[in-house]
């Protein structure tokens, strides 16, 4: 009972259950009713004018009805058929066996053609399709009748109705049917795509990420399929991510641990001597440790938005210079040439300046990183609307499609910066990327022959 086809199935039979009783109730009634008002029209229209005028009269010289029954049409106790015949036309319309009944205004019977009718009080349905008598203007009683024919009729249209029901009973039934296949079809047909969610929901939980379900059915299977997804694609990336960044965390850390065990124990069985030099190998080791776990704290820190940021109002120019200023004695040990250009007037952006520096310095860093000698680094900020865009652009060898998309993600390197000593940590365009979404802004990178550029945007 609790499964969606089984519901719908019912609720189609249902359905069809209270049309069919809504159908057999309102064509009983209106046959009744209407069987009933024909017969009583078609019998009330064989009183013509002379027999209602003369009871009008009767009772507008006498003031009661009471002896108005030799006035009325139709035979008597007592009477033979001709007798009953011989009252006129009146009488000739009426003949059959009918009982016509004079009754005042509250439906008691006052005068009738069987004495035994009168202090009766006629039926709704008989006084519904009774004539009115009107003296002065005013109504005075009611002239009605009832018939065997009516009787009789009333036995065929019981017939009818009985027969219209055994019709309706075996639509019901045909109903049903219909109702149960179509809502089976139906359900089945709209649980179709829950079903393979729900085998690709258990697949997922299994460990199976990535998996994909077809996008059909109705636009709300299709909207959750397309859901269902997305998030099984960024499951699957995201597992690929944590593998990956797992990986190359044991490679980072591999090297300097490696270095760092061997100088030691090789100065500990007498290979090395200690003396400074080869201290100052394990040293350098320790700080490359050091500056790779500060930066996987920083970067970790800042994905999860609980990086603390000190916001001041700084000049945009300002801000740039600073960095540009910084890394001139390392562009000119390299031989390359830093170059900046700025616009005038620049606003100022609200920004943490020490983190903004570390943005400038880890894009400036990867620029001295992949400069030939005698190439060029530039450093450009303009007014974008309602920002301020930073660019910096070097020489060198472009990025493909392919590497453009990868550069911000942990631990990627172009293929000329595998090496792992001068590569760096891998982490420093992913926490540049971080600062600037916590900023507010958003970076990027374009690359044509021959140049490189990264560019992000600060709000004003």
């Amino acid at each position: 009972m609790n499964r969606l086809w089984v519901r719908l199935s019912l609720v189609f039979l249902l359905v069809a259950w209270i049309a069919v009783g809504a159908v057999a109730l309102i064509v009983r009634s209106s046959i009744e009713s209407s069987f009933r008002h024909y017969v009583n029209q078609r019998d009330n229209a064989s009183f013509d004018s002379a027999v209602v005028d003369r009871l009008e009269a009767y009772f507008a010289e006498n003031g009661t009805w009471t002896g108005a029954e030799a006035l009325l049409p139709g035979p008597r106790p007592g009477q033979g058929q001709g007798q009953g015949q011989g009252r006129g036309a009146g009488g000739a319309a009426g003949s059959g066996g009918r009982q016509v009944m004079v009754a005042d205004m509250a439906g008691v019977v006052q005068a009738a053609t069987d004495p035994a009718l009168v202090g009766t009080a006629l039926d709704a349905s008989v006084l519904a399709d009774a004539t009115a008598l009107h003296v002065d203007g005013e109504q005075a009683g009611w002239l009605a009748q009832q018939t065997p024919g009516a009787q009789a009729l009333g036995e065929a249209e019981q017939r009818f109705l009985d027969d219209t029901t055994d019709r309706l009973a075996i639509t019901a039934i045909v109903a049903t049917l219909v109702a149960v296949l179509a809502g089976a079809l139906l359900a089945w047909q709209l649980t179709r795509p829950l079903r393979a969610l729900t085998a690709a929901a258990h697949d997922l939980a299994a460990g199976a990420l990535g998996r994909q379900v077809s996008a059909g059915g109705t636009a709300e299977t299709t909207d959750l399929a397309r859901a269902f997804n997305a998030m099984s694609r960024d499951l699957a990336e995201g597992e690929a991510l944590r593998q990956r960044m797992a990986t190359d965390m044991a490679h980072e850390l591999r090297t300097p641990v490696s270095v760092l065990r061997g100088h030691l124990e090789a100065m500990l069985d007498g290979v090395f001597p200690l003396d400074g030099e080869h201290l100052a190998v394990a040293y350098d080791r320790t700080i490359h440790l050091s500056r790779l776990v500060d930066d996987l704290r920083l970067l970790t820190r800042a994905e999860a938005g609980t990086l603390s940021l000190e916001r001041v109002a700084v000049p945009a120019d300002e801000l740039a210079r600073r960095a540009v200023q910084s890394f001139e004695p390392l562009a000119l040990d390299a031989n390359i040439t830093l170059e900046h250009d700025f616009d005038p007037g620049l606003p100022a952006v609200r920004a943490d300046i020490d983190r903004m520096q570390q943005v400038f310095g880890n894009l400036l860093t990867n620029a001295l990183r992949h400069t030939p000698p005698e190439g060029r680094i530039t450093v450009r900020a303009a007014r974008q609307g309602g920002k301020v865009r930073f660019a910096v652009s070097n020489t060198g060898q472009a990025l493909s499609p392919e590497q453009a998309a990868q550069v911000f993600k942990p631990f990627w390197r172009a293929e000329d910066a595998r090496a792992r000593d001068t590569g760096g940590s891998g982490l420093g365009l992913a926490i540049a990327q971080q600062l600037v979404a916590l900023h507010g802004g958003r970076i990027w990178v374009e690359s044509t022959p021959g140049l490189t550029t990264f560019l992000f945007d600060l709000p004003v």
